[in-house]
């Protein structure tokens, strides 16, 4: 949150994916187009939590867990979160099952992970 300010000045998820520094660069002349690494750009300490927190997605189960004694979240946030998390776990799996690099299936996890949180960032400012 404090990393990227306001989400309502990004105009989408891929906007904000690209800001972070998560969308592939791209080599492309007349009919060629090729893709390469990350570009990287944008903001450096963001980009790394998030590339972080998607190794947390290698282990992680689809399904949520149950809640502690006295816990009472809003149905609508956990309902949110726990569609979150099965997709990015099913996200993974498809990649690595593809034969995808374990890095590159992590990065790619990660980028769908900052696009939730840019969705979720934005659900949090129009409340």
């Amino acid at each position: 949150m404090f990393e990227a300010g306001e989400f309502s000045r990004f105009r989408n998820a891929r906007s904000f994916a690209a800001w972070v520094g998560l969308t592939p660069s791209e080599h492309s002349s007349g009919e060629s187009d090729r893709r390469g690494a990350i570009t990287k750009a944008g903001n450096k300490h963001l980009r790394k939590a998030l590339v972080e927190a998607a190794w947390h997605y290698l282990t992680c189960s689809g399904r949520p867990k149950d809640l502690a004694k006295g816990q009472a979240p809003d149905r609508v946030a956990r309902r949110h979160a726990a569609k979150g998390v099965r997709r990015l776990v099913e996200r993974r799996e498809a990649l690595l099952a593809r034969g995808v690099h374990g890095n590159k299936a992590n990065v790619a996890t990660a980028r769908e992970l900052a696009c939730w949180v840019w969705a979720v960032g934005l659900m949090a400012e129009e409340a």
